[in-house]
């Protein structure tokens, strides 16, 4: 078995060209949350039309299926309150700070 040697200067270098200005950073995470929060919203509504189309009697869908598709849409929601409820309690902790 032989061992190779790690290189720093390459992780260095990658470090360096990573690097991206506050207001692109702050961009993206607004597009990643927007994004989430989308596709959220999309697997609420697709839910709620599923259980009109179910209570109507207009679907053929299983009620395997069905069930299967509430606690998708149920998981969903939960991990984005949890989510929500860490960054309300990150910036918290941030604003309590001394400076």
């Amino acid at each position: 078995m032989t061992l190779n040697a790690v290189n720093l200067n390459t992780f260095s270098d990658a470090t360096n060209q990573s690097v991206k200005s506050v207001s692109q950073t702050q961009n993206d995470f607004a597009k990643v949350l927007k994004d989430a929060l989308g596709s959220v919203n999309d697997a609420q509504q697709s839910t709620n039309q599923l259980v009109s189309e179910v209570a109507s009697g207009n679907s053929d869908m299983d009620l395997h299926n069905f069930m299967i598709a509430m606690q998708k849409s149920n998981v969903l929601l939960k991990t984005t309150v949890q989510v929500r409820d860490r960054v309300v309690e990150a910036y918290q902790e941030v604003m309590r700070m001394q400076v």
